[in-house]
């Protein structure tokens, strides 16, 4: 079965590829992410499998994979996730082919775009299921100069010290003790993109806690008692 057209945009279009099938696109999708995210690539193991899904395979979780073409070409992907008991979202990989990064959509890069896109789908994942408003998406970013490129782009950073686990490549026999021991953990800023139909007065200490646990206990999988997972939440200053 084609993947799902979410939106065009002349010659830009977006495809879900979750549960589709659509074995030329998520090749292409593998492809784009193994170039674009070589320090990630024992994460393909895992993408491969999580595609042949639908959106709501897991409890609570409606996650999306998709994949950007523009004139029919492959050229970007993108990954995120609306977790319903957090009202949030939970931004993953995004990535563009250099050759299409200066592309303008709605007088926004096409990163910038996407990134907001990502936003109004779980908006409306929040409101097809009947749930409370999202508060908005979280994102790991890398770098302090990525942070301030999104902060332009109404991007706010978070009053935290934030760390991503690393998982090592996938190996038959280890346990899940042993999983957690070899993670490595790589220091990102916590961006948020608010939710622009409803106006938060305030970041309180229990928002920004359901935000971090959302990330590494929800989609990580870390236990809340992990050390990690109290140093962070113990780092927001508020």
């Amino acid at each position: 079965m084609p993947a799902r057209l979410v939106i065009q945009k002349d010659k830009t279009a977006i495809y879900e590829l979750l549960g589709s099938g659509d074995e030329q696109r998520i090749e292409s999708m593998l492809g784009l992410y193994q170039s674009l995210f070589p320090q990630y690539q024992h994460y393909v193991q895992r993408m491969r499998r999580r595609v042949q899904y639908p959106n709501e395979h897991r409890e609570n979780n409606i996650v999306h994979y998709w994949l950007i073409e523009i004139d029919g070409k492959p050229v970007g992907l993108r990954t995120f996730r609306y977790v319903r008991h957090r009202h949030c979202g939970l931004a993953h990989a995004l990535a563009i082919h250099p050759d299409f990064r200066e592309v303008l959509i709605d007088d926004k890069k096409l990163s910038v775009f996407i990134i907001y896109e990502c936003l109004h789908q779980i908006i409306r994942d929040a409101k097809e299921n009947g749930d409370l408003p999202v508060l908005g998406m979280v994102n790991e970013v890398e770098t302090s100069r990525l942070m301030e490129h999104y902060e332009r782009n109404g991007l706010i950073q978070l009053p935290l010290k934030y760390v991503e686990p690393i998982f090592s490549s996938e190996s038959l026999g280890k346990s899940r003790e042993e999983e957690l021991a070899m993670i490595k953990f790589s220091p990102m800023h916590m961006g948020f993109l608010p939710n622009p139909e409803i106006k938060i007065e305030k970041y309180t200490k229990a928002m920004i806690t359901d935000f971090v646990l959302a990330f590494l206990v929800d989609h990580y999988g870390l236990p809340e008692t992990h050390p990690v997972v109290l140093e962070t939440l113990n780092s927001i200053k508020i």
